[in-house]
């Protein structure tokens, strides 16, 4: 059985590898993150990395929601500022104990604003300097031992052992951005880093997806963006975000009918510059066709289009369908290279998302069905289930909504949401024809004002 310290050689020869590969990226440093907070049992790991310019610290592996990066002076009134202004190692037991930090600085104090701000409760944390070549690049921060007792010296050992590794993947991502230069600014590769950050560390998946529509707008300059995913029983890819709030659902045959659905069948991207342009579109497929039946209901006229399979490890977990590159008229070669990343990104976080639901249902009532992604089709007038249903329900987060299908032509289905319990007969049965038998008082939305 091998010792404490022949684990902790491999660990670093382990961390020192990720960072030496050559396709090593912001996407990277996620992955160390994640890696990091095993190897310390913590809450969190921040790393840092230094402005120069400004004398400031910003961070390079943090992103919540309203808060892309933080920024804090050089400066011995705050934690991370003193250990880069010092050179020094901190290992803190209370970080809100004012007695503990005058033992290092006596203007040395913890901003628990930011604890306010990023909803946690920092406690204990190890920030030690991230040099290379004797020279500082960042500082780490390893926050919060689990179970609420302090870091011990073998933390403190280990994460001054692991110091220099973490400043060369700091010191590697910022040579790349100078690199970037001739083929993308830093700040789209930020960009890129913080719509990473947004599908790698939220915990509400259907929540994230519908925040990262417009992220997605803005960073690709589009008009309109959808974000499949699929239903292998259908054989189908339906819409998890869609163009705007006049559509419900689309649902889409994975098949030459449509340019999604196509992309969806041979787990290609593809990007034309003119939808209308038959002549071009075919030579990808002589049946491929482009589909606007849905275009009316959507508002939606469409020119560009970029479309991108979301696959993870071989196996389809949807797709990014970007509509109208804005201004320029076609997404460029540098969209289809950042496509690719946001894609990859995506395609994992599907494929998590996916196994973390079938986890749950499998430890869940034997007897009780899978749900199928919260859609639940009703009969038709002859009593029957099929793939074309006219009306669905969609549950997600203990409500209720009811769909009405609003496109019968065409190869995509589109739905739109309907408001119970008021107009909700009258239209099934003159939209669709059939009826639903509903409860008395079914559940309805909570941004419903009506009594």
């Amino acid at each position: 059985m091998e010792d404490s310290s022949e684990k902790n050689i491999k660990t670093l020869e382990n961390f020192a590898s990720q960072v030496g590969d050559s396709s090593f990226n912001e996407d990277s440093l996620l992955s160390l993150t994640k890696n990091l907070k095993v190897l310390f049992n913590c809450e969190e790991a921040t790393l840092f990395a230094l402005d120069e310019p400004k004398l400031e610290l910003f961070t390079k592996n943090f992103h919540r929601e309203g808060f892309p990066e933080i920024r804090l002076n050089i400066s011995v009134k705050n934690i991370a500022g003193f250990v880069a202004a010092t050179g020094k190692s901190l290992n803190i037991k209370n970080v809100k104990d004012p007695q503990e930090l005058s033992q290092y600085h006596e203007k040395l104090t913890y901003d628990s604003s930011w604890d306010k701000k990023l909803n946690k409760d920092t406690t204990s944390m190890i920030v030690v300097p991230l040099p290379l070549n004797k020279k500082l690049v960042g500082v780490m921060e390893i926050i919060n031992k689990e179970g609420g007792q302090g870091f011990d010296q073998e933390d403190f050992f280990k994460a001054k052992a692991i110091s220099p590794i973490m400043g060369m993947a700091i010191a590697k991502l910022r040579e790349k951005e100078r690199e970037s230069s001739n083929g993308g600014s830093p700040s789209q590769e930020r960009q890129i880093h913080i719509l990473s950050q947004m599908i790698h560390s939220s915990n509400n998946f259907e929540g994230l997806l519908k925040r990262l529509r417009e992220p997605l707008l803005k960073y690709f300059d589009a008009e309109a963006v959808t974000i499949y995913g699929v239903d292998d029983s259908r054989k189908e890819i339906y819409s998890k975000v869609t163009y705007g709030n006049k559509l419900g659902k689309i649902r889409v045959p994975i098949s030459t009918k449509s340019v999604a659905g196509y992309v969806a069948m041979v787990k290609k991207m593809v990007n034309i510059q003119d939808i209308k342009d038959l002549g071009k579109i075919r030579i990808l497929h002589p049946k491929l066709a482009f589909d606007g039946s849905w275009e009316k209901a959507a508002g939606v006229s469409t020119k560009s289009l970029m479309t991108l399979p979301l696959v993870n490890d071989g196996h389809l977990m949807g797709v990014l369908q970007l509509v109208n590159k804005k201004d320029i008229g076609a997404f460029s070669a540098r969209d289809e290279r950042n496509g690719l990343l946001v894609a990859q990104a995506l395609a994992l976080a599907l494929y998590n998302h996916k196994k973390n639901e079938s986890a749950v249902v499998g430890s869940g009532d034997k007897n009780e069905p899978a749900p199928s992604e919260g859609l639940s089709p009703v009969s038709g007038p002859s009593g029957t289930r099929d793939n074309s249903a006219n009306i669905l329900i969609q549950r997600e987060d203990d409500e209720t909504t009811i769909l009405v299908r609003i496109l019968k032509d065409g190869s995509r289905f589109v739905y739109q949401q309907i408001d119970p319990p008021r107009d909700v007969i009258k239209l099934i049965k003159e939209v669709a024809n059939i009826d639903l038998d509903l409860p008395s008082n079914p559940h309805r939305r909570k941004d419903d004002p009506r009594d």
